[in-house]
């Protein structure tokens, strides 16, 4: 595909906000139309508050697409270390086929290998094949499918191990499970998860669990998850929700080869909505334990 000779790809700026929230809300919300779901980007602000949070994570890597003086596109790279993410990466419907995509892809990889990233991961909708196909052509190959679903909170559930709430002094212990699971350190991540929401543990000495969790307006978002264990994060789950109101709306994602774990949220009521690729450009491993990925930050 060739390139519009007029864009290019630049850092974001404090004024290209608002053109990337529209286009975040746009491109989601076509993409599912043109499948026959609804919109899930009800709220326009979401976009914004997405890009601003990255920016005060990874400044120097927040990037938009030009197509001559118009913001057309946007995406994020998040380097922690020899790992990194991409994410979310979206182009105004009215400016797709253009090869804008492609050109903000090769741009992120130039940036992560540039970086000595050895691993760059990101997760896509498995019904977007538009997409699938243009991650791969820069790279990157499937090495999981993620169930995307739902189930209802009860408060009677009950829970097998103690938790407890993390605080910073669990920082160092939480980044270090983490790595040996899933192989990403990310230590500003979870600094960020403590901030916004909160993180359940179980263990004392060692933590053999951690989780966190997101919660507002009636909906709750769990992830991430690690565990060594089933039992480990069945528990987490059940910790995590039955506090909550009942009947809360609660979101996860879950590795497909995961299949003990799917069969215990089935029992539990939850629903599929869909499914994720987890897409990987360069080394990669396979988990060592349970893990339920988050989509914020894009960084796992």
């Amino acid at each position: 595909m060739a390139y519009d000779s007029e864009a290019h790809v630049r850092p974001m700026q404090g004024g290209d906000l608002p053109h990337v929230a529209t286009i975040f809300r746009r491109a989601f919300n076509e993409m599912y139309r043109r499948r026959g779901f609804g919109p899930v980007v009800a709220d326009q602000a979401v976009g914004a508050v997405i890009a601003e949070t990255y920016r005060s994570l990874d400044p120097d890597h927040c990037l938009v697409v030009v197509r001559g003086d118009r913001v057309v596109g946007s995406g994020f790279l998040h380097i922690r270390g020899e790992t990194a993410g991409a994410g979310p990466i979206t182009i105004d419907p009215s400016h797709q086929s253009a090869g804008c995509g492609l050109l903000l892809m090769r741009e992120i990889c130039a940036r992560a290998d540039q970086a000595g990233v050895r691993s760059l991961r990101l997760i896509q909708d498995a019904f977007n094949e538009v997409s699938f196909c243009l991650y791969g052509r820069v790279g990157f190959v499937a090495r999981e499918t993620l169930v995307r679903g739902s189930f209802r909170s009860r408060p009677d559930v009950g829970v097998r191990r103690a938790t407890r709430r993390a605080t910073k002094a669990d920082l160092s212990s939480i980044v270090a499970l983490e790595r040996e699971v899933v192989g990403v350190d990310r230590p500003k991540d979870h600094e960020l998860f403590l901030r916004m929401g909160e993180t359940l543990l179980t263990g004392d000495e060692q933590v053999d669990g951690s989780l966190s969790r997101l919660v507002r307006g009636g909906v709750a978002v769990l992830g991430p998850a690690v565990s060594r264990d089933l039992d480990t994060m069945l528990d987490l789950i059940q910790a995590a929700t039955r506090d909550l109101p009942t009947q809360t709306d609660t979101r996860l994602l879950v590795p497909a080869t995961h299949h003990d774990l799917l069969t215990a949220m089935y029992e539990a009521g939850f629903e599929v909505h869909s499914l994720c690729t987890y897409m990987v450009r360069g080394d990669f491993e396979p988990f060592r334990g349970y893990y339920v990925p988050t989509l914020f930050p894009e960084s796992g």
